[in-house]
């Protein structure tokens, strides 16, 4: 990398900021990575249990090979190896009453097996799985055509069973949107459906993490960025922007410090971004439309049991109860993941791991006898933006007023929930075009660059175990 190469600011040190970041230090600028907290990992961290040492995500995640863009940043940071993929999709869900499913691909050809899944799923009557196939088919063909309707009524529509919502479309809107079906939007629903079902055998597979989250990819992405010449600073929070004109001259640290640059993308979560905005900018479009957007929660509880309990998969959807995903994360631990949590809001976190062990024991007789050891939930009360059809409609592009700043993050406009596969793809258009900028407005200062910026204490001390959100 040139020394002379323009210099560009990151703010956030999440998927969508290291995705940005590794792009523009292998394109050639000078990086330097602004993150508020004292570790990497935006919104998917991994931290170590204060009472076990045990090192837990804060909530379990699985890609797919539908993501192609996250998949691909793990291969441009050497990380790729630390996935482990299905050979096909499997995806084994329980009901109380019913006993145990699975949408399942059989060794067929590529293109059949998303459809051949479906159609094999025991939980639903044989009419019930064909007008699923059917429905599926004709909510991704109409992808776009579904923008200002919900879930709910894009099902409505398509003319599926209240059984087939329930044992399938409920838990698979509610895992990728993040909220309820009666309020989630049904475009990029549909987005999710026509990638990872009807796209061939790679994308419909699921990939889980061998490693802890943030060893997953923070740390190949720090070595990556680190080696191209860029710097990370954690403890650097950003408090404001300066502005000069139609550009953005600087961030502004908590201390006073001003960090300039090139350009600069904010990688951050929305409300994040509105409190850094000054008023004038903050009510200019299309920031003025944010401010009504709303977050929804996600709820992850970590059982560790006197012995192993397993069920045949490395996850499992829970049907009947109000915990969604149970995952066997390690010998004697489980953990389990609820999106949209809301009506955990007020509940204690005892209350909570109890009704998960409740909903889990409905399905696994095996767990009938074991004894919990301990029990952790995490919180994240602003896991994701509440993607409405109304909030869909008003998520910004990369692009902003101001000519050098641009935006990334899994709740900016990509067509997709909020997923990491939105957070990659949005880190990496927004690094592509602030590397322009930058190219084209260097001139005004070649000489600014990390030396500049430097931010003292970026080791605060602080545990990651304090990561609660």
């Amino acid at each position: 990398m040139s020394a002379a190469g323009p210099h560009v600011a990151v703010v956030g040190g999440g998927f969508a900021g290291l995705a940005a970041a590794v792009r523009l230090a292998r394109g050639g600028a000078r990086v330097t990575l602004l993150e508020r907290r004292p570790f990497l990992g935006g919104r998917a961290y991994s931290f170590a249990d204060p009472v076990t040492g045990d090192v837990v995500d804060n909530g379990p995640h699985a890609l797919m090979g539908a993501y192609t863009e996250a998949l691909d940043f793990l291969r441009e940071i050497g990380a790729l190896g630390k996935l482990r993929m299905q050979r096909r999709l499997h995806v084994t869900l329980a009901d109380p009453a019913l006993g145990v499913g699975a949408v399942a691909a059989p060794p067929v050809p590529g293109p059949l097996q998303g459809a051949a899944a479906l159609l094999r799923y025991r939980l639903l009557s044989p009419t019930d799985r064909v007008r699923l196939l059917a429905g599926a088919v004709r909510l991704a063909v109409r992808g776009e055509g579904w923008r200002g309707s919900t879930v709910s009524q894009a099902l409505s529509r398509l003319g599926q069973s209240s059984e087939a919502c329930a044992r399938f479309w409920h838990p698979l809107a509610i895992a990728t949107l993040n909220e309820v079906p009666d309020a989630a939007a049904a475009a990029p629903f549909a987005a999710v459906v026509r990638r990872g079902f009807l796209a061939g055998a790679r994308a419909a597979r699921f990939a889980l993490p061998t490693v802890p989250l943030s060893e997953l990819y923070t740390t190949d992405a720090r070595r990556a960025i680190e080696q191209a010449g860029g710097t990370l600073l954690t403890g650097a929070t950003v408090a404001t922007l300066a502005l000069d004109g139609d550009r953005l001259e600087a961030v502004v640290l908590r201390d006073g410090r001003h960090v300039p640059a090139d350009a600069f993308v904010l990688a951050v979560p929305c409300g994040a971004l509105l409190r850094l905005l000054p008023p004038a900018l903050a009510q200019a479009s299309p920031f003025r439309s944010l401010h009504a957007l709303g977050t929804s929660p996600i709820v992850s509880v970590h059982l560790w049991l006197d012995r192993d309990v397993g069920w045949g998969s490395p996850f499992l959807g829970l049907l009947g109860g109000r915990a969604q995903w149970l995952f066997a994360c390690a010998p004697g631990r489980i953990a389990s993941v609820t999106s949209g949590a809301r009506f955990w809001d007020d509940t204690s976190d005892e209350a909570i791991a109890a009704e998960v062990l409740r909903d889990a024991r409905a399905v696994l007789p095996t767990l009938g006898d074991v004894t919990v050891r301990r029990s952790l939930v995490v919180r994240e009360r602003h896991a994701t933006l509440s993607l409405t059809p109304a909030a869909d409609a008003v998520r910004p592009a990369a692009e902003t007023p101001l000519a050098n700043l641009f935006l990334a993050g899994d709740w900016v406009r990509t067509g997709l929930p909020a997923t990491i596969e939105g957070a990659v793809q949005s880190g990496r258009r927004a690094a592509m075009l602030a590397l322009a900028a930058a190219r084209a407005g260097s001139s005004r200062d070649l000489g600014r660059g990390v030396s500049a910026c430097r931010y003292p204490g970026g080791d605060s001390g602080a545990s990651t175990a304090d990561a609660g959100r």
